[in-house]
């Protein structure tokens, strides 16, 4: 079968070498996520084709249409929803080789090939003094096409924005081979914009290529405060005064390590003009003062900002561990959600309630930029993948029930996929898996992903 796929497009480089199959076979979603019957559900795909450019993609999705093949596109595997993972026959597309950077300083634009990693459009930007917006925990390790494919937020989104709020253009490959391209402007008013089609839905509906990013000035200033608040609910209303009056972060995050009644963290960054940061910082501080916070050492704010990356880190450091080896010892697992503010007492208390009942440990709760956007870590022994998953289910649920959604950050992949209709109803899903049909009617595209 390959031998066709060989012929379609011969510059094409075609891997079949069983350990790079099994690896190309997962992202970063393990069974130890209260998930074992993932171990059981990916399997390992028919071969890992590297494109080089456009035009070998389309000639490989024209193959794969005509032949029923379905094809799952691959950046840097450090997803954690599942969905660059392999639950069903297929070849993987590997982005990796597509991954040019070029800078137009004067228009802040970045235009990067879809396996170029944040880090390195981060690098290219730098000489011209300007950044990425995008800064998630894995930014040395996931690419442009990964980041726009699960709408990511990062921890610059305060500033930011999601990274669809960052995307300017994009260059992408349908289900039947056509390559499309967008133009790159501010703003448009000229009816449907087909790159939003792509931003967040994971490779389902088309293969982004390339992308146009809206690339920010470095700041002149740049002020990292740490304060201790009395409780989780006094660092929720500094997020939410901050907003009401005009305080802007780069940054914001509320983190508690403890059930209530506990402290929490609040760590604010303040990007800008040379005296605008301080400024924004300064009325901050004024606004945790009246909470009842206390400022922390400048270092410990430092060491906790400087750390961001540090897990990702470590994970990409021990990725070429053989694929079989799995977590062993425990289970543990996190919602990321978005809540009304209204509403987030009650899936707070919602959170806790099932963290007592199943005798969990939290890890962390927290807000991350916005009082909506609520976090919850919890972590069992081996034996608690049930719980966990009972635990951090109803936790999606409650924020879906009040109005919410299921998750802000990460994406839906194969993990998330059971709520779908939950997520959006039986007419909104359906809605969904309309353009789904109507954009690949073979189904080639990521099967098994988004609940299409």
């Amino acid at each position: 079968m390959l031998d066709g796929l060989r012929a379609a497009c011969p510059p094409l480089t075609l891997d079949t070498d069983p350990a790079v199959c099994e690896a190309a076979s997962l992202d970063a979603l393990r069974p130890f996520r209260a998930r074992p019957d993932f171990a059981a559900a990916r399997v390992r795909p028919l071969a890992v084709a590297e494109p080089a450019n456009a035009g070998e993609l389309s000639a490989a999705i024209r193959w794969a249409a005509a032949q029923g093949v379905a094809l799952v596109a691959r950046g840097g595997g450090s997803g954690l929803m599942g969905a660059a993972a392999v639950v069903r026959p297929a070849i993987v597309v590997d982005l990796r080789r597509m991954n040019a950077v070029a800078i137009d300083a004067d228009a802040c634009l970045a235009r990067a090939g879809a396996g170029a990693t944040l880090a390195s459009v981060e690098a290219a930007l730098a000489p011209h003094g300007l950044m990425l917006g995008h800064d998630p925990w894995t930014v040395g390790v996931a690419t442009v096409g990964g980041a726009i494919g699960t709408n990511g937020l990062g921890y610059l989104g305060a500033r930011a924005g999601s990274i669809a709020a960052q995307v300017q253009a994009l260059e992408m490959v349908m289900a039947d081979g056509r390559i499309v391209r967008t133009r790159a402007s501010p703003a448009r008013s000229v009816g449907l914009d087909p790159a939003r089609l792509l931003v967040g839905t994971e490779g389902t509906l088309g293969l982004v290529t390339e992308a146009t990013l809206a690339a920010l000035p470095r700041p002149e200033e740049r002020l990292v405060r740490g304060y201790r608040m009395p409780s989780f609910e006094a660092g929720v209303t500094v997020a939410a005064r901050c907003r009401r009056i005009g305080v802007r972060p780069a940054c914001l995050e509320l983190s508690a390590e403890e059930l209530p009644p506990a402290p929490a963290f609040l760590l604010v960054v303040f990007d800008g003009l040379r005296g605008e940061a301080r400024l924004h910082a300064e009325r901050a501080a004024e606004i945790v003062q009246a909470a009842g916070g206390e400022a922390s050492s400048g270092r410990e704010a430092e060491e906790k900002w400087s750390a961001r990356h540090a897990i990702a880190e470590r994970w990409a450091a021990s990725r070429n561990a053989r694929a079989g080896n799995w977590l062993a010892g425990g289970q543990f697992d996190y919602a990321h959600v978005g809540v009304p503010l209204a509403a987030l007492g009650e899936v707070r208390a919602a959170a806790h309630a099932l963290i007592r009942r199943h005798e969990l440990g939290l890890v962390e709760e927290g807000l991350w930029h916005w009082p909506e956007l609520y976090s919850v870590v919890v972590t069992g022994p081996a034996d608690a993948a049930a719980a966990i998953r009972d635990t951090i289910d109803g936790v999606l649920r409650a924020a879906q029930d009040a109005g919410g959604t299921m998750e802000y950050c990460h994406g839906v992949g194969w993990k998330l996929a059971h709520l779908m209709e939950r997520e959006h109803g039986a007419a909104g899903l359906d809605v969904v898996r309309r353009v789904k049909a109507a954009l690949d009617p073979a189904g080639i595209l990521n099967p098994g992903k988004g609940g299409l």
